[in-house]
């Protein structure tokens, strides 16, 4: 295991109760969603994390106009905002394919994204450039001869660290708005690739619109960014950046479930459920939402069907799958 230098932040009781809201949340939304984010849901929340994410990099066009903008990205249209689109839509359709610990994806995913509109594309930096919030300049970011060696240190603390990955994705966007790795699109990259952590804790964070929470709160965001600058220490923004995941899952609960047949819940129960033996309750927990009597049609039906068996055992219940 290669060492690592570890960020500077403290865990905090507020950090371990938004984890676990967060970890309530997600599960509550598999449940909900039987582990699958209906597709309508997913590219309506992919399209407004790509449009404010554009957004709070300052893009030109307004929201109206990039909506419109999206009808053009399969022609070959090649002005900047067309592009500055295509390319986080490319980016942002592979968010479970770029590899989250690995430094050579990371700069392929800045390529991607910044095609056509950087001569420096997936090539870290060679200038010394400073850091700005609100047009000015908070700190100078680092010497570029300390680039690689400072993101192999981040790289190896994401991978390798025993901190909760939940906080270790919050810290790596924190790290890498200070890093400044590129010339251009570090804010977009950050983002997206905060996304692709976050999705290899649970896939259902990759449709989130957690980007449009970034964009309403983006001066409270700045505020908390400079604090930390101020004290050398991460802890407010990680604290910041998981209330707004767990703000971005309890908009995701209120979205429009789809239309569940108890054939779908017994086979999401049946792929999910790891213990044997299981009750009528451990049913109605592994999905959160259904009421007694939905749980006693769907057994009762499993039962008829042949899929389960059902035993009396100690005035209780229980039920096993029979092999297939």
């Amino acid at each position: 295991m290669k060492s690592f230098t570890a960020p500077s932040f403290t865990i905090t009781a507020r950090m371990l109760e938004l984890v676990a809201s967060v970890s309530e949340k997600s599960g509550a939304i598999n449940a909900l969603f039987l582990n699958k984010i209906p597709e309508d849901v997913h590219r309506k929340n992919q399209r407004e994390s790509i449009i404010s994410s554009l957004m709070i990099d300052g893009s030109n066009l307004t929201k109206v106009q990039m909506e419109s903008a999206f009808s053009e990205i399969s022609t070959d249209n090649t002005d900047k905002e067309t592009a500055e689109i295509k390319n986080a839509a490319l980016a942002y359709e592979k968010i479970g394919q770029w590899h989250p610990y690995s430094y050579s994806s990371f700069c392929a995913a800045h390529r991607t994204l910044m095609e056509g509109l950087s001569e420096t594309a997936g090539e870290l930096r060679t200038d010394v450039v400073g850091i700005k919030l609100y047009r000015k300049k908070i700190q100078t970011a680092p010497d570029p001869k300390q680039l690689e060696s400072l993101l192999e240190n981040l790289f190896s603390y994401v991978k390798t660290s025993r901190d909760l990955l939940l906080v270790r994705s919050c810290v790596f966007y924190y790290e890498i708005s200070f890093i400044h790795p590129f010339d251009q699109g570090n804010g977009r990259l950050a983002r997206l690739w905060l996304k692709v952590l976050l999705n290899e804790y649970n896939p259902v964070f990759g449709s989130l619109a957690l980007e449009s929470l970034m964009l309403a709160q983006k001066q409270p965001l700045h505020d908390v960014l400079s604090r930390c600058t101020r004290s050398g220490k991460s802890t407010l923004f990680i604290e910041f950046m998981l209330g707004l995941i767990d703000e971005a899952l309890g908009k995701l609960l209120q979205q429009r479930p789809p239309v569940i047949s108890a054939d779908d819940r017994i086979t999401a129960f049946r792929n999910g459920y790891t213990q044997e033996i299981f009750t009528r309750r451990d049913y109605i927990q592994f999905f959160r939402n259904i009421s007694t009597a939905t749980a006693s049609r769907d057994l009762q039906t499993a039962t008829e069907d042949g899929i389960i068996h059902k035993t009396d055992d100690k005035n209780q219940t229980v039920y096993r799958f029979r092999t297939k």
